[in-house]
């Protein structure tokens, strides 16, 4: 594979992509303590939170990889930094979304714009991650992947307490059960994603497409890979499960 070589800034920009999807997705667990009270919600149905927005991953990657095979790699067609700029517009719509969502008062609208936030992350993953891969040396591939996962963990970490500190610290202030404190946090992504897009569109970044043909991908060749799938569906439901409901028991001061 063709190696890139891109200016050092680069990786920086994609770094700040990474840590910026950790502390989105953990926004989640602060919309479920959050609107429960104010759509007078049951476990239940605030849940639907996690199950749409990790269920946008299922759907975006299932699409992605059924128009793959029949039309071949998106990505390859369109170049990663296409790729990016589009998924950072998508990303943009999808906090966007919460604006009429709030102004409505409507459950249903705050799940849609949830659904198309996550479809952004299903294509920032698939271009992000290889093109980290790709931008340097393949010595160091892995560290360059491990620094950028190790980002986003950090705004997975983050984002409890940040965006925590920036729901209920407003919620409490004004003293009302409306879902308008969620324009302190998400408002602001909006313009974010929309200035990052913009800088991806001026931003000199090297383009790799594949010359190879794409090899045909059927799922019967690889039995291996039904239980890594069984084993990620496993863990990601334990991992946002537990986070999701250890938020609704912990009673701390913000």
């Amino acid at each position: 594979m063709e190696r890139l070589k891109p200016p050092s800034y680069v990786l920086v920009v994609l770094v700040l992509l990474f840590f910026m999807w950790g502390f989105i997705t953990c926004m989640d667990d602060i919309l479920i303590p959050y609107l429960k009270p104010v759509f007078h919600l049951n476990y239940k149905q605030a849940m639907i939170i996690q199950f749409t927005f990790f269920g946008a991953y299922f759907i975006g990657s299932l699409l992605y990889f059924a128009f793959s095979n029949i039309m071949g790699d998106p990505i390859n067609k369109i170049g990663y930094k296409n790729g990016i700029i589009i998924g950072l517009l998508i990303s943009a719509i999808g906090t966007g979304i919460f604006y009429p969502a709030i102004w409505m008062h409507i459950y249903e609208v705050f799940l849609i714009g949830l659904f198309v936030l996550a479809l952004r992350f299903t294509l920032l993953r698939i271009a992000a991650n290889p093109y980290v891969a790709i931008i340097g040396e393949h010595t160091t591939a892995s560290s360059r992947l491990n620094m950028a996962q190790g980002f986003n963990s950090l705004g997975t970490t983050l984002a409890p307490l940040v965006g925590g500190y920036w729901v209920f610290n407003y919620y409490t202030q004004i003293q009302q059960e409306s879902a308008g404190a969620l324009l302190i946090p998400y408002m602001p992504f909006t313009l974010l994603f929309l200035l990052l897009a913009m800088l991806f569109i001026f931003i000199k970044l090297p383009d790799y497409k594949s010359s190879e043909p794409m090899v045909s991908f059927r799922l019967g060749n690889f039995p291996q890979l039904y239980l890594g799938i069984i084993a990620i569906f496993m863990y990601v439901g334990a991992e946002v499960s537990i986070g999701s409901m250890l938020i609704n028991l912990l009673k701390l001061p913000i």
